[in-house]
């Protein structure tokens, strides 16, 4: 009897440490899969915030020679280009300034002569009309004025070089988008996006006639 009687007592307490086990084990699993899978998402986050700063990078990358691109090109955009109202045209055909000019050139003999004609091209539409008609205006004269100074003084083997006469262009182009780039706004003024000007009035420089004459 005493061997029976001690039998069932002895079961719940097999079953008590069953149990008991079984929860450490399944606890300790649970904790070890908790604590993987919040590594594992802290190193998704950490993968995703590397790829997001890596693509603003590159993105600002991009944009940086974007904007170097079109500061060195003779695209003008969309200012100054467009009709402003309705019309039948979609695009205003960009004015033309035509000059011509004959300067002394420096060189081993006196009569050394350039006789040049340049087109100059507008960004600028309202600048490129005041300049381009018959009509005389300050802004016609200060553009002569630079274009004679800049071809100034240019010696008989520069003005033969190629190479030259582009450089020379562009500095004609650079020095007067100097002069005619938009002034900055005063502190309170807000620009008129109606009457935006370009930052480069000028479009180009062209050489379509270039003769020494010796």
């Amino acid at each position: 009897m005493s061997d029976e009687a001690a039998g069932p007592k002895k079961s719940p307490l097999k079953l008590i440490i069953i149990i008991v086990a079984a929860l450490a084990v399944l606890g300790g699993g649970g904790f070890g899969t908790m604590w993987f899978l919040k590594k594992r998402a802290a190193a998704k986050a950490a993968a995703a915030e590397k790829a997001k700063a890596e693509a603003a990078a590159a993105e600002a990358t991009s944009a940086g020679e974007s904007g170097h691109g079109a500061e060195e090109s003779d695209d003008c955009g969309d200012a100054g280009e467009k009709k402003e109202g309705g019309g039948h045209g979609g695009t205003e055909a960009a004015p033309v300034m035509v000059l011509t000019r004959t300067v002394n050139l420096m060189g081993p003999r006196r009569n050394a002569f350039l006789r040049c004609e340049l087109n100059i091209l507008f960004c600028d539409t309202e600048l490129g009309k005041l300049v381009s008609g018959d009509k005389p205006s300050p802004e016609k004269s200060l553009i002569q004025s630079i274009v004679l100074g800049t071809l100034s003084g240019k010696s008989v083997e520069e003005a033969s070089d190629a190479e030259s006469r582009e450089a020379l262009a562009k500095e004609m182009k650079d020095k007067l988008n100097e002069q005619f780039k938009p002034h900055p706004l005063k502190p309170g003024e807000k620009e008129d996006p109606k009457h935006k000007k370009p930052k480069r009035p000028i479009k180009s420089v062209l050489i379509v006639d270039w003769a020494i004459q010796q």
